[in-house]
C-alpha cells in the first residue's frame, strides 16, 4: 500500500537538506527503490519540511534506515518528527 510520509523539523533549512539531499541521493535520475514522489520547501511555522510518497512503508524504512538517517547523524542534523499514512486515493494528472 502506498503511503505519504510528511517530515517537518523546526531546526532544519534549505542548505542542511540540501547537504543531506546530495549524500543520500547523488543522482537524481537513480532515485532511491520505492520512492513515487519528493517534495521539500520551507515550513509554514519555520523549519523545513519534506513530503514524500512511496509505495510501501518498507520501502521507507529501508531508505530511512540505510540512508538517510546515517548522513543526517554524519552532518550533525537535529531530529526530524515523521508521519506515515497509507494513501486513500490520488489523482495525477
Amino acid at each position: 500500500m502506498a503511503v505519504l510520509v510528511v517530515n517537518q523539523a523546526p531546526d532544519w533549512n534549505q542548505e542542511l537538506y540540501q547537504a543531506t539531499l546530495d549524500r543520500v541521493i547523488p543522482d537524481r535520475d537513480n532515485p532511491p527503490a520505492g520512492l513515487i514522489a519528493h517534495f521539500a520547501a520551507p515550513g509554514a511555522a519555520g523549519g523545513w519540511q519534506v513530503i514524500d510518497v512511496w509505495e510501501s512503508e518498507d520501502a521507507l524504512r529501508r531508505f530511512l534506515e540505510g540512508s538517510v538517517l546515517p548522513a543526517a547523524k554524519e552532518l550533525g542534523a537535529p531530529p526530524f518528527d515523521t508521519k506515515v499514512v497509507e494513501i486513500y486515493n490520488s489523482l495525477i494528472p
